[in-house]
């Protein structure tokens, strides 16, 4: 009912702003101390440079302004500046991304895919536990909410995630910055940029993040929750004076490493009984950063990769891309799934995992640029081949006398992906004032690969651990394969009462790919795959420059109709549990965006979502309802509140810069039965920075989680005890930065 009443307001909003009164109004001067208005950002999410304020979806677009300032390294700490967007992370290897109350859910398999696409310039990131590195020398982050199936693909059922690095240039520049924080951090990055010749540029740029972990394994005295990680990229740019042809070239690589995640336990409130963990850990005073595992955990990762873009721009008023990349990423980590041995668990279980996945993917297209023409088109063709590689194996041991929790298991997994589609797009402008636009996208997806799974010890019972139902020796080995195709168009209809306000209507419908589940536990229940996810999106949004361009308010309500969920059921015919299709829900919501430049010192943000997302026919198979439901992981409501205020005088004109950011996430269930939840928290980060007018260093005093709130990243229930991980904990430090 509170969706329903905030969607009603917000379509008599955007009725409002196409009223001459309302325009008139807008277009008023208003007094203020002094002039200053919101900067325009230039977005490429629609395949074409434009204004952000010009693009007909939900978009917001995150400069390299707001990443420095607020420390934003990587997608956990890009989601307190983004309504509707959040991520969860259970391993290193497990990036959960959520837009719209459309989540990434156990994407590990070799054969399984997210539900939130990720790209960097344009290249998209199929596999985002192995392949993702941390955000350094960026120009901007687009991050996309909503269904983009024509131009994106498929994979983009809840939104994308679009990263733009910084461009070589022919004029010379650099910077470096060196920080030092609590944790024993220390942090380095920077960037140098310039010609080689006339017609070639460069740009290197670099990061070092390291510090100590946030948590303490107390058994063996160690850390856990600590980070090693470098990166470094290199692009050139080849652009002939007189030519139509910009070609550019970029290679990057990227790891990390870690002494694996704290896991608290917790007594779970849905079980009888206290927890053996909890209740170990809370005789001995242990925090929700203390962990009891007797092996040493690990999670690393490394990437490679290389892209090239070609952009040659045609007499006849067309620009003809091609994009080429090209991936090769591996990860690993080892950790003990209850964080502690038996006893005072139920049993000492330690998993391991490796993934490599290798990509290559090409797309070709052609985009109209010709401003007299009241036509706008693209055209395009992609293609994709992944080959991965994925290793799990599980060895547990236990004196509870449960055969399922004690013996050695191992999966293997080589699964080869490919995807070709073609797409195309056309706008035609009927007046000034009113475009419509439509386009759709042919895609066939096939996936085929080998899997091996063998129980190498039964611990003397007979049966391996769970999940696989073998005695010790036995293995199958089952090869698998299927095709799928998709036609996912979308239409979208502007209407323009005057220059600063721009309405749009959309429908549009995308899908996330099928496959087959990550451990089945039986030969048959590895045979049997799952079909691809589909959503239409109905939206409605205004974007809005107020007041002289002094306030920007962008808004959107949208209806979104998912089928064919990719859930865990119990399958009867293998008496297994496995990955299928499932039901439907619904999901409504309205966001909104408004930046205020009161004056040319203080600068307003802020931004919020409330979402209504629940299953509408979800039953299992082993006949359990989750109709009615609130889907899993979907915070009802988020926004956040930012400023920036520079002030100082005399010698120290605007030497000082202040900025401050609060985010809350509304409470959320971590499984479609609403029995665990993650209460409502908030999060603080404040950043006060220094430099004298005209110089070329500052000196930034930072913080993030200035409250030191405690909230979960991931959570799951375990004969008793309530296993939860948890985000960062209150840092801080200092950085010194020199631009030359």
């Amino acid at each position: 009912m509170r969706t329903l009443t905030l969607a009603c307001l917000a379509t008599t909003a955007l009725t409002a702003l196409a009223t001459p009164q309302f325009a008139a109004a807008q277009t008023t001067p208003q007094p203020a101390q002094e002039s200053a208005t919101v900067e325009d950002v230039i977005v490429t999410a629609d395949r074409r440079e434009r204004r952000l304020q010009d693009v007909p979806s939900a978009i917001t677009a995150v400069t390299s302004e707001t990443l420095e300032r607020q420390r934003i390294v990587d997608l956990g700490s890009l989601s307190g500046s983004v309504p509707s967007f959040s991520m969860t992370e259970g391993s290193s290897l497990g990036k959960e991304l959520n837009i719209r109350g459309i989540t990434s859910v156990r994407i590990i398999d070799a054969s399984a895919e997210p539900s939130v696409g990720t790209f960097v310039d344009e290249v998209y990131i199929s596999r985002m536990g192995a392949a993702f590195t941390d955000f350094y020398d960026l120009e901007r982050i687009e991050v996309i909410r909503g269904p983009q199936g024509v131009l994106l693909g498929k994979n983009v059922v809840g939104g994308a995630i679009s990263v733009i690095t910084n461009k070589p240039s022919f004029d010379p520049s650099g910077r470096i910055t060196a920080g030092l924080g609590n944790y024993n951090a220390f942090n380095a990055d920077g960037y140098m940029t310039g010609p080689l010749s006339s017609s070639l540029a460069a740009r290197f740029a670099f990061q070092v993040r390291n510090r100590d972990g946030y948590g303490r394994n107390r058994l063996l005295n160690t850390d856990v929750d600590d980070l090693t990680a470098h990166q470094a990229r290199a692009e050139f740019l080849y652009r002939p004076e007189d030519s139509n042809l910009r070609a550019l070239l970029t290679v990057d690589y990227g790891s990390s490493k870690t002494a694996g995640s704290a896991r608290s336990m917790t007594d779970d409130p849905f079980t009888a009984g206290i927890g053996a963990i909890s209740a170990y850990s809370a005789a001995r005073g242990y925090g929700p950063r203390d962990t009891l595992s007797p092996q040493r955990e690990y999670g690393n990762r490394t990437t490679f990769g290389a892209s090239l873009r070609i952009d040659y721009d045609l007499d006849w008023g067309a620009r003809f891309t091609s994009i080429t990349g090209y991936r090769d990423s591996a990860g690993e980590m080892g950790y003990n799934q209850l964080g502690a041995g038996n006893p005072p668990a139920i049993a000492d279980t330690f998993y391991f995992a490796e993934d490599k996945p290798q990509t290559i993917a090409q797309e070709f297209r052609l985009v109209s640029d010709n401003p007299e023409s009241r036509f706008n088109w693209i055209i395009g063709a992609f293609m994709q081949h992944d080959d991965v590689d994925r290793f799990d194996a599980n060895r547990a041991t236990s004196n509870s006398g449960i055969a399922a929790l004690s013996g050695t298991y191992r999966y293997t997994n080589s699964a080869e992906l490919d995807t070709s589609a073609i797409f195309g797009q056309i706008g035609y402008e009927f007046t000034d004032q009113l475009t419509a636009t439509i386009g759709a996208r042919y895609t066939r997806d096939k996936k085929g690969g080998r899997r091996i799974g063998a129980c190498l010890e039964d611990g003397g019972d007979g049966l391996c651990v769970a999940a696989l139902l073998l005695a010790g020796g036995q293995s199958w080995t089952v090869d698998y394969e299927k095709e799928w195709d998709a036609f996912t168009p979308q239409g979208i209809i502007e209407y323009r009462p005057n220059d600063d306000v721009m309405i749009y209507a959309s429908v549009g419908k995308g899908f996330k790919g099928g496959g087959w589940d990550h451990i089945p536990a039986t030969e048959a229940g590895a045979r049997i795959g799952y079909d691809p996810e589909e959503v239409i999106n109905y939206e409605i949004g205004a974007k809005t420059d107020l007041f002289n361009n002094s306030v920007r308010l962008n808004l959107a309500a949208f209806q979104m109709d998912y089928t064919n969920l990719q859930s865990q059921q119990l399958i009867l015919e293998c008496l297994c549990t496995v990955t299928s299709n499932a039901g439907s829900a619904k999901i409504q919501g309205v966001e909104a965006e408004l930046t205020w430049a009161v004056n040319d010192q203080l600068l307003i943000n802020a931004a919020g979502s409330v979402i209504d997302a629940k299953y509408e026919d979800f039953v299992t198979t082993a006949g359990v309802v989750f109709s009615g439901n609130r889907m899993q992981r979907s915070p009802r409501d988020k926004w956040n509140v930012g400023v920036t205020y520079d002030f100082g005088g005399g010698d120290l004109d605007r030497a000082f810069s202040f900025k401050a950011n609060y985010t809350h996430t509304g409470d959320s269930f971590w499984t479609p039965n609403n029995t665990i939840k993650q209460e409502a928290f908030g999060l603080l980060d404040a950043s006060l920075r220094f430099q004298m007018p005209n110089a070329d260093w500052n000196i930034t005093a930072w913080g993030k989680n200035l409250t030191d709130e405690t909230y979960a990243v991931q959570a799951q229930a375990f004969f008793g005890d309530l296993m939860r991980y948890y985000g960062p904990p209150r840092t801080f430090g200092v950085d010194l930065s020199y631009s030359f």
